[in-house]
Formats: C-alpha cells, structure tokens, sequence
C-alpha cells in the first residue's frame, strides 16, 4: 500500500512539473517583432514608439490595407477611435492613441489606422513587423501603418 500511494505521489508531482512548463492557452503571445527609426510627429502628435511601415509604391498610390490572411495570423487587438474635425489633425490624433493602445496589445509588432466615416477610425495592432509584403491595393485614401521601434 505505502508504495502504491508512494509512486501515486511520485507521478502526481511529474504530471504537475511537467504541467508548470506549458503555456497557458489563454495567454496572449507577445510580439518581440521591432525595427529601427527615429520617433517623428505627425501633425502635432508625437510618434514615440513607431515609425512609418511603408507599402511598394503602387499601393501608396492607391490606397493600401494588410492582407487580409496576413492580418488574421498576426491580429493582437482591435479598437475603434473618434477623428475629431478638422479631419487631417483629427486622423493623426486618432493614429497617436492607436500607438497606446497596441503598445498594451503586444510588445513589439506593428498597428494599421483606417478611417471610417461612421465609426472614425479602426486601430488594428499585429504582433509581427508590416513589410511592403504585407500589404494589397483597396483604393482607401485615408490610413497608416506602423512598426514598432525597439527598445533600448
């Protein structure tokens, strides 16, 4: 009986080690994705901890968004923020709160602002870097996307 309750505890211990060691599945995985750069400010808004991620040029012209399966692998968090009038500082404001919130969504990774007439703006943040890659044509005018600066 004692040895039968001795390597009942012996393996109870092991499953519990061995358990200790695994990810928690409901825990987010951070992003350690970074690059270089300088923070800029864009229309009176500091950008402290990002700078431009820039799509081929075709796109810029055009209008550009992530692909939609690249965004869905490397998606982290999502909010909506307000573009108060006039419409240009207004949209930079709203990129500058997107920075905030993504920074609490994943350290490192990239974040993507797409103006909407009804909601004001879609803060998307990634746990990866956007490359020229990462991007398609969508024809819409108003957007920015973002690396993470690394930190030092």
């Amino acid at each position: 009986m004692s040895s039968t309750r001795t390597t009942l505890l012996l393996l109870a211990s092991a499953i519990a080690a061995l358990a200790a060691g695994l990810p928690d599945p409901a825990a987010a995985v951070l992003g350690t994705a970074c690059t270089t750069g300088a923070p800029m400010t864009t229309a009176g808004y500091p950008m402290s901890f990002y700078v431009r991620a820039t799509p081929s040029a075709g796109s810029r012209e055009e209008g550009y968004q992530p692909k939609p399966e690249w965004a869905s692998q490397h998606l982290v968090g999502t909010y909506t923020f307000g573009v108060p009038e006039p419409i240009e500082t207004g949209f930079a404001f709203a990129q500058y709160k997107c920075q905030y919130y993504c920074r609490d969504q994943s350290k490192g990774g990239s974040f993507f602002v797409r103006a909407d007439p009804k909601v004001g703006s879609y803060c998307d943040c990634y746990n990866d870097l956007m490359g020229p890659q990462s991007f398609v044509s969508n024809g819409q005018g108003r957007v920015g996307a973002w690396n993470a600066i690394c930190e030092t």
